[in-house]
Parts: C-alpha cells; structure tokens; sequence
C-alpha cells in the first residue's frame, strides 16, 4: 500500500523539533561569547597589557636608576660591604627592566599577528553562526509542518478506515404529518 505512511510517534519529531531549537538557542549563546571573547582578547592585549607593560618598564627604569645611584654613592663612599649589595640591586633591577622590555616584544607581536592567527578561525565560527541562524530556523518549520500533515493524516486515515470513528451522518428529515 504506497498510499500510506507508517509514523511510529508523532511525539517523537516533536521533541527532535524542541532539541533542534534548543540546541540552536544554546549554540547561537556560545558562539556570541566566543565572538566576545575574541574581542576582548583583542582589546586586552592592545590597550590594557600594553599599558600595563609600558608603565611597568618606566618604573623598572626609575628602580634602576635609582640602584646605579645607590651604587654610585656607595663607590664613592667606598663601603664594600654596601657595594656588593648595591651590585646586587642594579643586576635585580636590570633583569627586571629587561623582562619587562621582553613582554612590550612578545605583546607587540602577538599585537600585529592577533588578526591574521584568529581571523581564519573566526571565518570558520561565521560559517556555523550561519547554519544556526538560517538553516536550523528553517529545519524547525519544516519540522512543524510535517508534524501538521501527519497529525491530518492520521486524522484522515483514521476517519475513512474505521466506521466507528466517523462523524454521525445526518439522517434525513423524518416527514412531518400535520
């Protein structure tokens, strides 16, 4: 019989339709902190890590200055006891300075290289931000409409099948005497 159709639950494309929208309204969630997450990145490593890092050289740079001139006065005073630990802060303070001028390095390049090493991942969540957007709209209403014409189906199949389950007939009128 090719004029019929055999649906085991009609419940059962339901609830695919409420998974598929919910999974819709959760990706489309996740893909916008992954966006945000992007710009933020973005914006942490050009504005709050520069300044940051630049405010950190200058004061490593006053550190150091400070311990040449401590050591400086303490050549000059000739203490060697104060001239070793002198040594000692100007090297802390040196390799301070020199840490902080090798993170400006590093952030300057990830600075430059951020875009071109995202952007093609980016390109790729725009593509699934598409598909969640359009094509799982679509997917749901087709879902809903299959559900209508099966539920008519079956109302349909079920009315010319069964005697029993058919609408009364209306009888003819009984003729009236007067």
């Amino acid at each position: 019989m090719a004029d019929q159709a055999k649906v085991a639950s009609i419940d059962a494309i339901d609830s695919l339709r409420v998974s598929v929208a919910l999974f819709m309204e959760r990706a489309a969630k996740s893909l916008d902190e992954v966006g945000d997450a992007v710009r933020r990145t973005r914006t942490w490593l050009n504005d709050e890590q520069r300044t940051y890092w630049l405010t950190e050289k200058r004061k490593r740079e006053k550190k150091l200055e400070q311990a040449e001139q401590e050591l400086y006065s303490s050549r000059l005073s000739t203490l060697q006891t104060t001239n070793a630990e002198a040594q000692m802060h100007v090297r802390r303070a040196r390799h301070a300075l020199e840490e902080a001028e090798q993170k400006l390095r590093v952030l300057k390049k990830w600075a430059r290289d951020y875009d071109s090493v995202v952007e093609p991942l980016a390109r790729r969540l725009d593509t699934l931000r598409d598909l969640v957007m359009t094509k799982y709209p679509k997917a749901t209403v087709q879902l809903s409409q299959m559900i209508d014409t099966l539920e008519k189906y079956t109302e349909v199949s079920s009315s010319t099948t069964s005697p029993l389950l058919q609408k009364p007939q209306k009888e003819p009128n009984p003729p009236t005497t007067s």
